[in-house]
């Protein structure tokens, strides 16, 4: 009765037979605290939702040499991929994921280096990533910003065109005359492989997957005829190779697609047809393969450029040559794309998740 004469609107006996009560204090709101250092982390993995910037550990003395002030940092499928729990890191990573201070996410920059000269480029795997105000550059997988482009279309170029130029010409010796089929086609990778492919002088044939993106084809590349355009979503692009090529096929497949998508891609290869896969959806979950699609002579090769930072020295001076030529002969152009603010990092990712993009994010 002692305790209801207070009048408390909450009352709380404790075990010990202790009286009390419950009290809302404010605490003084957390502020904002200025690092060096920050790079975007997932709390949780697959979810979206908790993804936040996280001091990271400033470069030591020999590391300085090398380090990128970031402006841009692009996004990849593979980063879509391992947000979203799609693919498991450990399966695809050599470096130790676990780190408090590394994160697996991102692949390019574009920024100012020490010198204050505008660079794009593939980050190096040291402890540091893109998806950062600060990373390190690789010698060999950067390059000095043409000075008619903005920042902002340097970020569209690096891991495209990288990839493109090592799957295309590196492993599928693209020459004039070629027939190339490049799914996505309205993806960064697939805008990138059709402008070096029409640079070239090949036929290109490609996919879609909505009637948006067919017209974007159409209006950004109007020499692809409307009939070399097929549907990315099912297997149907099959019956559009081998009737535009009178049953021969393609010369080259740059292929994302999985599953019997994959299998559909493999069948539309012409005798002695290279087949380049850059997805690795089916390499993770060790998808089987028709192998007596060998009999026609094909080559088919694995286009893993995120491992690029581990390829032999002649393999990155032989990437570096033909990026270079290509800036300085205008076969590498800009792409489109949507750009996105620093705290606005979930919004990008579920913006690329949907698949409704055109370019890059």
């Amino acid at each position: 009765m002692e305790q209801l004469k207070l009048d408390l609107p909450i009352n709380v006996l404790r075990s010990n037979h202790v009286w009390g009560s419950y009290r809302h204090f404010p605490l003084p709101q957390l502020q904002p605290k200025l690092v060096q250092n920050a790079c975007i982390k997932q709390m949780v993995p697959g979810d979206l939702s908790s993804f936040c910037w996280v001091q990271n550990r400033m470069p030591s003395n020999n590391e300085c040499e090398n380090l990128i002030n970031v402006i841009y940092a692009p996004l990849n499928f593979k980063d879509i991929m391992l947000a979203t729990n799609k693919i498991n890191i450990e399966s695809i990573e050599v470096t130790d994921y676990k780190s408090n201070f590394f994160s697996a996410i991102g692949l390019e920059f574009v920024g100012f280096n020490t010198r204050r000269q505008r660079i794009m480029g593939m980050i190096s795997p040291e402890g540091f990533r893109g998806m950062s105000n600060i990373c390190l550059s690789d010698k060999y997988l950067n390059w000095i910003i043409p000075e008619q482009w903005t920042m902002e279309d340097a970020a569209t170029v690096p891991v495209v065109y990288c990839t493109c130029y090592y799957a295309l010409y590196m492993k599928g010796k693209m020459r004039k005359g070629d027939k190339v089929l490049i799914h996505s086609g309205t993806g960064g990778i697939g805008q990138a492989a059709i402008n070096l492919a029409l640079y070239e002088g090949c036929e290109v044939f490609t996919t879609v997957g909505t009637v948006e993106k067919r017209q974007f084809i159409q209006k950004t590349f109007p020499s692809i005829p409307e009939n070399n355009i097929g549907n990315s979503r099912d297997t149907s692009f099959e019956q559009m190779i081998m009737r535009c090529t009178q049953g021969r096929g393609v010369d080259i497949v740059l292929n994302s697609l999985a599953e019997e998508k994959l299998q559909a891609s493999v069948r539309c290869l012409a005798n002695g047809g290279r087949f380049l896969e850059i997805g690795k959806f089916d390499m993770i979950s060790n998808s089987l393969l028709d192998s007596s699609i060998f009999h026609k002579g094909i080559n088919f090769y694995g286009v893993l450029v995120d491992k690029f930072y581990l390829a032999s020295l002649e393999q990155k001076k032989t990437l570096w040559k033909g990026i270079t030529k290509g800036l300085t002969n205008g076969a590498i152009k800009p792409l489109c794309r949507k750009i996105f603010d620093t705290s606005e990092i979930e919004n990008a990712f579920r913006y690329m998740a949907a698949g409704k993009h055109i370019g890059k994010v």
